[in-house]
């Protein structure tokens, strides 16, 4: 009886796993073996989430420092930057993050983003000058979402795909593929590591 209920639970799957999409499988998988899935998988993923980030074409924003007028001096900015130096993840309205060099104990940009609008986070150097802006896409703060950042000249800077807190996929703005965040470093299709960082 125990055999004919799993043989029944194996066609079940084997039906259900007809609809699925092929690379979705492929993706919510990088976290843990992108190092070894095979060429033609990576590009399948790669292929796959270029087409999510780039349905539209990603331009330079002519108006950009128009748009954004108000925000190009951080008004709290000690307090801001403070928040941010102390380890403070949320502080009074916004949420909160610090940015280091490595091996240096004092931040050089942190970021910004309201809770009231999750949709664009800012980004401002330790003189709480406004340095970037990234435009946030999909179902924030739940996985998958991806965002695109700005110069405030309103050039494109690069396009990331927030599989989870640990993974994340990297674009350049024209849509080449640059590679695959996990935790500390990044990955390149030939799963190289080709950069590290200090915060994730």
């Amino acid at each position: 009886m125990k055999l004919l209920k799993y043989i029944l639970l194996f066609f079940i799957l084997i039906q259900t796993s007809v609809f699925a999409n092929y690379n979705d499988m492929y993706i919510a998988d990088i976290q843990y073996d992108w190092i070894n899935k095979n060429e033609l998988e990576k590009e399948a993923i790669i292929s796959e989430i270029h087409d999510i980030i780039f349905e539209n074409e990603i331009v330079k924003i002519l108006d950009f420092k128009s748009q954004f007028q108000d925000k190009l001096k951080d008004e709290n900015h000690w307090d801001n930057y403070f928040a941010a130096s102390s380890g403070y993840k949320e502080y009074k309205d916004n949420n909160i993050s610090a940015f280091y060099y490595k091996k240096q104990k004092n931040i050089y940009m942190y970021a910004l983003q309201s809770k009231k609008d999750i949709s664009k986070a800012y980004y401002y150097d330790a003189l709480g000058k406004l340095r970037y802006v990234d435009f946030i896409y999909g179902e924030y703060p739940d996985y998958p979402y991806h965002s695109i950042q700005y110069k405030i000249s309103g050039e494109p800077v690069s396009a990331i795909y927030f599989v989870s807190k640990d993974t994340q996929y990297l674009y350049n703005p024209d849509g080449t593929f640059v590679g695959v965040w996990y935790k500390h470093k990044l990955y390149d299709k030939h799963s190289k590591v080709i950069l590290t960082r200090t915060t994730y």
